[in-house]
């Protein structure tokens, strides 16, 4: 018909609907609807027929439109019944038009009726039946296989075959635009199990036979009677048809015209391996009107289950064989498959366990870049094919099937996580047709970090290889164990046959040397990680970021703790900072506390926040770096302050939480110097060892660190604990510069209380104050009293010993003062008695024990030696002090029944002048001989020259 006429037709018939009331559609009935095998023996190669008979206009009411035709057809199949279209060779669309098909491309016959005229379908002279050859062909891109026939009037009809990769992957069959002239009223055909089988011969056209057109069912059993929907009655051309009641010539089927194959005999079905389980296949059918119908027909179900053979295995091998190194693994996963016409199939793979060894982890580096496929981008529950992002792509894979004529290539992705499965992998593969997407978990020990991924419910698809290759190099998705030796992967596979017992299947591989080459450790691994600490400047006195940091090498022992001691001197300004609460670090520390959710909203106020850190962990040179914030907070297990570092555990697409590691502050009483005590660093995290490779540690708050005021060469002391036993103590040289720069100018202010008459006990109150801001830390002092004041040893009654003081537990009667310690770097000062305490020398110490607050109980005992100068006067020597700045220094000392002071003579008769000796950090003096004022009234007239005298500064 020309596109003129069909145009003109078209509108002819739009008019005439216009005319017509518009009727619900009606469904064509389905009045009979079979499939079924010639054999139930599982895995199995059986002939199959399917059967059924349709309604159709010229059996209805009267149907203005003449539209309750069939149109469309879908048989689905039972899952589990694979379909081979490649085991016969194919022919061309070309050589199908032209009916020049080869005979080894036949794989069945289809029987097709129609109506002619209105009337039963059952009289033969109201229908016509057809016999025609169904050709395996050359399907076209993106289907999975293509039979054909001819059909009435020579036209071809077209059988796409199709796996429902949304689902079961089972195997559909759609049938398209069939034709409208005559409509269809049944059909009958047969594909055979192995097509190219002589059983066959009787029913196979040879080289250019066209349709058969017979009166009546051309079909029969090899007795000669009518087949039924049985596929074991289809075997045969009837013999009383003749030429009478065909058009044309047969040419074949009968007696002595037998056609043979050439092709292997090679199964084109396979029966599911599955037993007792319940099977049906369903029909589907769109009429021309659009309506739609339905039918379901039962599978008879699978024997014979036990005669299978269940046998896979899988070899695995990481890419690397050195030790404690990034690494990807090879995976071979065979499946024997018995493609003998004869014998059944094995048992397809229902389910896969690998375990990998003790050791074998997930590298914490892994991650880093990476994302996710999302369930939407792999296409689960579609036909489509999956479109995983690159960046999601782990690894490759090969797969080999002996129902495809090639190899189908794939991918391997990092699934989307989901809370409860979080290692999620997509296994993707494409080719002829078949888009298939598998979702797979892996599980690794929370304790030990030990490897299980777990397949389940993969479908009933029959492969030979599967040949899988996760990605190694520097950022290999996973780290080999740390000691050299044999391992074993064990592999547990459960067949869908469930009659069949699983199977285990172990190999072994060997790591032989450690990472880059190095020997095999020989027990413990070696320890010796690097140290390094300095502060941005180095200028003495100046506030400056500090930093420090540790790493240690692939093949070392993991970093479990760390001990640093700061150099002397070095501090921090605590005055104005905010302890971060310990209900926020309970907060970011609970379960499943996100550390997306940490990264938007710290759990520590950003007042608190003191700096920054940065943790390394993975095995190779491109470690995973997470960065972390460093927060001030309280006293912790007897320090008085501590550090909270809160590290966010995100790495491509997954979260892990947070990783919280609290260091405790302890300040030396003596020296001042702080020691930083970590907890143990944790080693595994949601079941990924974290093997840490590096802690960098920088506190760059602004007007924090503050650096020492002495300028001799010291160093940042760091002791450093590995996961098998090591130690390492380590030392960074830390030297600042500049000193001599700094002003020292302290002033000294001593005054008597009480009694001035000889035999007195005045109180003393002595105070040191800093001269200008900024200016060097004392280092040492003494302060020799004027010939006036002695010793009162009658007074002394109780001494400390140094057990006593040690423990805290000086008795009362030993403290005869008290002193306070002033200082910007504090909120508040450093104050606390004064006690006798027991020495080496021949009198005893005075030691002045300041303390913080509760808040911050920070504790620097100052240890005086007493004796007397030159003179015979009464002098203490503070021999070391502190390098911390101190704006005031006052310590005042009881008088009366308690005081250690008698006055040798009367106080008012002389002027009394001390001697005072302090040295800087630096090196310069500041030696005075300030006035010591008592209560005489004649201290006033002292003053012009007190200030006079006050002695020479350096």
């Amino acid at each position: 018909m020309s596109a003129k006429a069909r145009s003109i037709l078209a509108v002819a018939i739009s008019g005439m609907a216009a005319l017509l009331i518009a009727a619900p559609a009606q469904a064509i009935p389905i009045e009979a609807f079979s499939a079924l095998p010639s054999s139930t023996q599982a895995g199995g190669h059986p002939d199959v027929a399917f059967s059924f008979t349709v309604g159709n206009r010229q059996r209805a009411e009267p149907d203005p439109c003449a539209c309750r035709d069939a149109r469309n057809l879908g048989v689905h199949l039972p899952t589990g019944l694979i379909a081979n279209p490649h085991a016969t060779p194919q022919c061309d669309i070309a050589s199908f038009g032209s009916d020049q098909c080869p005979v080894d491309s036949q794989v069945g016959v289809v029987e097709i009726k129609v109506s002619t005229l209105p009337g039963d379908p059952e009289n033969p002279s109201d229908r016509a039946e057809f016999l025609a050859p169904v050709y395996i062909l050359v399907p076209p891109p993106g289907d999975v296989g293509l039979l054909g026939f001819k059909a009435t009037f020579n036209l071809p009809v077209f059988t796409v075959i199709g796996a429902r990769t949304n689902s079961d992957y089972g195997v559909d069959a759609t049938v398209e635009n069939i034709v409208h002239f005559l409509p269809l009223l049944g059909v009958k055909q047969v594909l055979w199990g192995v097509p190219a089988d002589p059983s066959h011969d009787a029913l196979r056209f040879g080289l250019g036979q066209p349709v058969q057109t017979a009166l009546s069912t051309p079909l029969c059993d090899a007795n000669g009677n009518p087949s039924t929907f049985d596929p074991t009655t289809m075997v045969e051309y009837c013999s009383g048809l003749g030429p009478k009641g065909a058009i044309g010539e047969l040419g074949f089927g009968g007696p002595g015209h037998p056609v043979s194959s050439s092709s292997p005999l090679t199964p084109f079905w396979q029966n599911p391996t599955t037993c007792g389980a319940s099977l049906a296949t369903s029909l589907d059918i769109l009429g021309y009107d659009d309506s739609q119908t339905h039918a379901d027909s039962l599978w008879p179900p699978t024997t014979d289950c036990g005669q299978l053979a269940f046998n896979p295995s899988l070899f695995a091998k990481p890419t690397t064989e050195q030790t404690d190194s990034p690494s990807g693994i090879d995976i071979d996963l065979k499946a024997p498959s018995f493609e003998s016409p004869s014998a059944p199939s094995p048992s397809e793979i229902r389910g896969t366990r690998v375990t990998l060894p003790p050791g074998f982890t997930i590298n914490p580096s892994a991650a880093d870049g990476k994302t996710s496929c999302l369930d939407q981008e792999a296409k689960f529950g579609t036909t489509e094919e999956a479109q995983c992002p690159e960046f999601a792509k782990i690894g490759t894979l090969e797969v080999h099937s002996p129902v495809l004529p090639g190899v189908l290539p794939g991918a391997i992705y990092i699934g989307h996580p989901e809370a409860g499965n979080r290692y999620r992998l997509f296994i993707t593969f494409d080719g002829f047709g078949v888009h298939v997407k598998l979702p797979g978990t892996v599980h690794p020990d929370p304790t030990t970090g030990q490897v299980v991924a777990d397949f389940q419910e993969l479908p009933q698809f029959p492969f030979e290889d599967f040949n899988l290759h996760f990605f190694g190099s520097e950022r290999g998705v996973l780290a080999t164990p740390t000691q050299c030796g044999t391992y074993p992967v064990t592999t547990d596979f459960t067949p869908w046959d469930g009659s069949l017992p699983d199977q285990t299947s172990t190999q072994f591989f060997t790591l032989g040397s450690g990472p880059n080459g190095s020997p095999c450790p020989n027990g413990p691994r070696p320890f010796a990680p690097v140290f390094n600490a300095a502060s941005a400047n180095n200028t003495a006195g100046a506030h400056t970021a500090f930093s420090l940091n540790l790493t240690r090498s692939d093949g070392d022992q993991n970093l479990s703790a760390l001990n640093v001691t700061t150099p002397p001197g070095f501090s921090a300004t605590l005055k104005g900072v905010p302890y971060c609460p310990q209900s926020a670090i309970l907060s970011a520390s609970a379960l499943g506390y996100s550390g997306l959710a940490e990264q938007a909203r710290p759990s520590c106020p950003p007042a608190s926040q003191v700096g920054e850190a940065i943790a390394g962990a993975g095995a190779g040179t491109h470690p995973f770096y997470a960065p972390g914030k460093v927060y001030l907070a309280g006293p912790y297990k007897g320090a008085p302050l501590s550090l909270v570092v809160i590290t966010p555990a995100v790495s491509g697409p997954y979260d892990l939480g947070d990783v919280i590691v609290r260091t405790a502050l302890h300040v030396d009483p003596t020296s001042a110097q702080v020691t930083a005590v970590s907890d143990p660093l944790p080693q595994i995290l949601e079941g990924v060892p974290l093997r840490v490779r590096s802690i960098m540690i920088n506190l760059n708050r602004s007007n924090f660190a503050l650096n020492p005021t002495n300028c001799q060469a010291f160093a940042t002391e760091a002791k450093v604990f590995g996961n098998e036993g090591a130690t390492a103590s380590l030392s960074s040289h830390f030297q600042v510069a500049n000193c001599a720069k700094l002003p020292f100018a302290p002033r000294v202010s001593l005054k008597l209380k009480g009694g001035t008459r000889r035999s007195a006990n005045p109180s003393l109150r002595a105070v040191i104050t800093e001269g200008v801001a900024g200016e060097a830390n004392v280092k040492h002092a003494s302060v020799a009293l004027p010939h006036s004041e002695f010793l009162d040893q009658s007074h002394i009654q109780t001494i400390c010993t140094r057990v006593q003081f040690a423990a805290d537990h000086c008795p009362p009667a030993s403290i005869y003062g008290f002193a306070k310690a002033e200082t910007p770097l504090l909120a508040a000062p450093l104050e606390g008695p004064v006690y006798l305490r027991s020495s080496s020398n021949k009198l005893p110490d005075l030691v002045a024990a300041l303390k913080g607050p509760p808040s911050q109980p920070i504790e620097i005992d100052l240890d005086g030696r007493i004796d007397t100068d030159k003179a015979g006067g009464i002098r203490t020597t503070f021999e070391t002090v502190p390098d911390a700045e101190v704006s005031k220094f006052t310590l005042e000392m009881r008088g009366g029944a308690k005081g250690l002071l008698v006055n040798s003579t009367n106080l008012c008769k002389s002027t009394n002048r001390a001697v005072a000796k302090i040295e800087a950090q630096n090196g310069k003096t500041a030696n005075q001989n300030p006035l010591v004022r008592n209560g005489c009234g004649g201290n006033g007239r002292h003053k012009r020259k007190t200030n006079k005298n006050r002695g020479a500064h350096r």
